[in-house]
């Protein structure tokens, strides 16, 4: 990955205020256990608010969860930037040897993914229990 690419999924800087889009994409957050956070996210993600959903995506990686579950069912369209943040945000979790899991039974979501044939790219489940329930969290070192 290039430098390019790691400054991709930085947060913005304190002085630069994040895009409010408050009526377009909403966020919740939830902590079921210890090392897991739940993001769920309802919307459209497209160009406009792609860069409020990048940011919120920083801010939970920035926390330190070993898991991260982002909840797609209620996500009405997603755009091509809205993929590329969730590559972005694909590749982090894994260069820091974290677990990303999407909930994706949204249509537009899941055809997205398997029209852009990225669909192998991401641990995809069709109910937040699923995600939960999934025992391999993180990365296991091998000797």
């Amino acid at each position: 990955m290039s430098r390019n690419d790691d400054d991709r999924f930085t947060a913005p800087p304190p002085d630069r205020p994040v895009l409010e889009v408050t009526d377009l994409l909403r966020f919740s957050m939830c902590f079921p256990r210890r090392n897991t956070t739940v993001m769920l996210v309802s919307g459209d993600i497209d160009l406009y608010t792609a860069p409020c959903f990048r940011a919120q995506l920083c801010r939970v990686f920035g926390a330190g969860p070993t898991m991260v579950v982002l909840d797609l069912s209620p996500v009405t369209f997603l755009a091509a930037v809205g993929l590329r943040v969730l590559v972005d945000a694909q590749a982090q979790a894994e260069k820091t040897r974290r677990r990303m899991i999407l909930v994706a039974e949204a249509r537009c979501v899941v055809r997205a993914l398997e029209v852009t044939g990225l669909a192998p790219s991401f641990r995809r489940v069709r109910t937040l229990d699923a995600a939960l329930s999934d025992r391999a969290v993180g990365y296991e070192e091998t000797a």
